[in-house]
């Protein structure tokens, strides 16, 4: 009788990674990593990586708690898990961190982006415009988020490249208006963005986020491959 060439774990729900229609999913153990793998009946089988280690993993779902609310929730049950997000009153947790995304755009197009960002006009799929979110649509999400959590742990700013918005220190100053504990920023800074934001650092951010100038600089050099 043969055998499979992996152990199957459990059972639970994803979505397919290009038309997002919810489909059942195995999680496997193979050759000691740890597999999502699901059938779409439109764009057929995907496996997504999730863990290096198994025993890592595994010893991950030990910790259990109770679930933090938010303040209030935005949305209805309909359809259900993820149609409904929003929050609904069926979601488990409040927002740990939110992440705005100030933007599409990028100063690259790197072919794994996770947010399908890049330097072109249009989205790969040719139907939508890339573009900058307004400060006014900024500050409503925001609001939405002050509204929900009522001091928000984490605000994280990202796009796309946040940096390359043309209001990007307005919206900073927007985030140190509201009662947000701590602010991140998503941002590769590459060549032009990166010197902007350099150049900018010591009158603008350091009054912001109080970072350390010359590890900020460093951190920034890393992670540039563009001389």
């Amino acid at each position: 009788m043969p055998v499979r060439d992996y152990l199957f774990y459990s059972l639970t729900n994803s979505v397919c990674s290009k038309c997002l229609r919810k489909v059942e999913a195995k999680i496997i153990f193979r050759e000691q990593c740890v597999y999502l793998v699901k059938h779409c009946p439109s764009h057929g089988h995907q496996e997504v990586l999730i863990a290096d280690d198994i025993e890592y993993y595994k010893k991950s779902l030990e910790f259990v708690k109770p679930g933090d609310m938010p303040l209030r929730f935005n949305t209805p049950i309909k359809y259900g898990c993820p149609y409904d997000c929003g929050l609904c009153p069926d979601h488990e947790q409040h927002s740990c961190l939110t992440l705005v995304e100030l933007t599409d755009r990028c100063n690259l197009s790197c072919p794994i982006c996770y947010a399908d960002s890049g330097v072109e006009e249009i989205y790969s799929n040719g139907q939508v415009r890339r573009r900058h979110r307004s400060l006014q649509e900024i500050e409503r999400m925001l609001d939405a988020v002050v509204a929900n959590e009522g001091e928000p742990q984490i605000v994280q700013l990202s796009g796309g490249e946040p940096t390359i918005h043309p209001e990007f220190f307005q919206v900073v100053e927007l985030v140190k208006s509201k009662p947000v504990k701590h602010l991140m920023i998503v941002a590769l800074a590459l060549s032009s963005c990166g010197k902007m934001l350099i150049s900018t650092w010591n009158d603008k951010c350091a009054s912001i986020i109080k970072p350390n100038i010359a590890a900020a600089r460093d951190r920034v050099s890393l992670r540039n491959p563009v001389s």
